[in-house]
């Protein structure tokens, strides 16, 4: 099932024990996240336990958002400059029973979330790894929790002489290596013409009338699903007036009607 607007609007949502506000989007057999700008930035908590998920990724701006659940997914990859630029205060994130392998993602990781305190990686290949614990501890050293065991001081220095031997720079050179190979294959799948996010199609493909157009589109949209639609197409590379090709000049500006504002922010875009 796709993870519409709509769903995120009908999505149990709670104060949960640590006085949190929290969505619950688990066990919907959701493939990939998209349309979170619906939820206007209002949680602390995203709950999307027991999904399909391949990818962390495709976040629009949330400063809220301190605590994702994401145990019992596919996840294989981390897109750390989508985290990074989008979810700036992220404290807690679970990873346990993903298909993590490379310790390139631990760097993701790291890279993404400057502020994180408490990560889960059980049942994760990648926790098989020789050095592993000590390896993420050196590359996050805002870690408090570590797969529900604490960090001690003496892990740290531990994890620092690793970074500093020869054992520690032949660890690193590897990781780099396959921090390419991760990224060459990446490449090798990419369809041309369509972006990896709408944000990223939106900027790539539309001239600035059509940008100004699309933006007055989804402030004026009636309903949830209508804003999924809008941003649906702009994902592909398509103007949402009529499903025109980007590039085109349809007189865009004509079409889109004067609406309530309803739960995206364009600025998301």
């Amino acid at each position: 099932m796709r993870l519409s607007a709509d769903i995120i609007s009908q999505a149990e949502h709670r104060t949960n024990p640590l006085g949190e506000r929290e969505i619950i989007l688990r066990g919907l057999a959701i493939p990939a996240i998209e349309h979170l700008g619906a939820t206007r930035d209002l949680f602390d908590t995203i709950d999307f336990a027991d999904n399909r998920i391949s990818r962390l990724e495709n976040f629009p701006r949330l400063t809220r958002l301190s605590s994702l659940y994401l145990s019992g997914n596919s996840i294989e990859s981390i897109d750390a400059k989508n985290l990074k630029a989008n979810v700036p205060n992220l404290i807690n994130l679970v990873l346990t029973d993903n298909r993590i392998t490379g310790l390139h993602e631990i760097g993701n990781i790291a890279s993404a979330c400057s502020k994180l305190e408490y990560l889960t990686l059980t049942g994760n290949p990648v926790t098989k790894r020789q050095h592993y614990r000590l390896f993420t501890i050196h590359k996050i050293p805002t870690l408090k929790i570590l797969d529900f065991v604490k960090v001690k001081q003496s892990e740290r220095e531990k994890a620092k002489r690793l970074a500093t031997s020869a054992a520690g720079a032949a660890l690193e050179s590897d990781v780099q290596i396959e921090a390419r190979d991760a990224k060459s294959n990446k490449s090798k799948t990419f369809n041309p013409g369509e972006g990896t996010s709408a944000k990223e199609a939106f900027v790539a493909n539309f001239t600035p009338e059509q940008k100004a157009a699309i933006k007055e589109m989804i402030a004026n949209a009636s309903t949830p699903s209508e804003i999924e639609r809008i941003e649906e197409c702009v994902k592909r590379g398509i103007y949402p007036g009529g499903e025109t090709l980007a590039g085109e000049d349809n007189n865009h500006e004509e079409r889109a009607s004067k609406r309530s504002r309803t739960l995206v922010d364009p600025s998301t875009l």
